[in-house]
């Protein structure tokens, strides 16, 4: 029940948080030009090893604050889908800014669900959108009761993202989609 993103703009086109194999979809881009990971939760990188193997060409960037959590199963919380796995793959860390073609990812980096949670922001069409993996859904934000989790922490990132423009849409790792200007007005946890 997490949402994967894939997303493309010109000829760029990335994966977001794949949590679905490539070969189960109906149709697969040609090329993948990068795989984002927001934090190590098994629901959010499951299928990343498949998504390499296709497009090994395609970097994976993940936080290396997150790297002994998709490690542990318990950590990355593979037991509760009775998988039990461990990830071993190469990422890159972002920083700033991720160059996916001649296109710019920003990069947030946000802990508090987990101490290595990001938020990717990329423009389009002069309209901002936020993938925020599970720091904040519509009308929520993300667990910080499983290993890594810190409410003061996920506190202080969502006051970063308060400061984003209101009409930045939030695309968010499980629900519907949103903008922060709504989740100010509606989301009990942006009332800092």
């Amino acid at each position: 029940m997490s949402n994967m993103y894939l997303a493309s703009a010109g000829d760029v086109t990335f994966v977001i948080d794949p949590s679905v194999a490539p070969d189960s979809l109906p149709s697969v881009p040609e090329a993948v030009t990068a795989i984002l990971i927001t934090h190590g939760h098994y629901d959010h990188i499951k299928c990343v090893e498949e998504w390499h193997n296709k497009f090994p060409e395609a970097p994976i960037y993940m936080s290396s604050a997150d790297k002994d959590l998709i490690r542990d199963p318990v950590a990355n919380c593979s037991y509760m889908d009775m998988a039990r796995k461990t990830f071993e793959f190469p990422y890159l860390v972002p920083e700033g800014t991720i160059r996916a073609g001649d296109m710019e990812i920003g990069v947030i980096t946000t802990p508090g669900h987990t101490m290595g949670s990001l938020c990717y922001m990329f423009t389009d069409e002069d309209k901002n959108y936020l993938f925020t993996g599970d720091t904040v859904f519509s009308g929520s934000v993300g667990r910080t009761d499983m290993p890594g989790g810190n409410f003061a922490l996920l506190n202080r990132s969502i006051g970063e993202l308060c400061k984003l423009d209101p009409d930045t849409v939030i695309l968010p790792g499980h629900g519907p989609e949103s903008t922060i200007g709504a989740e100010m007005d509606s989301n009990p946890f942006f009332e800092i």
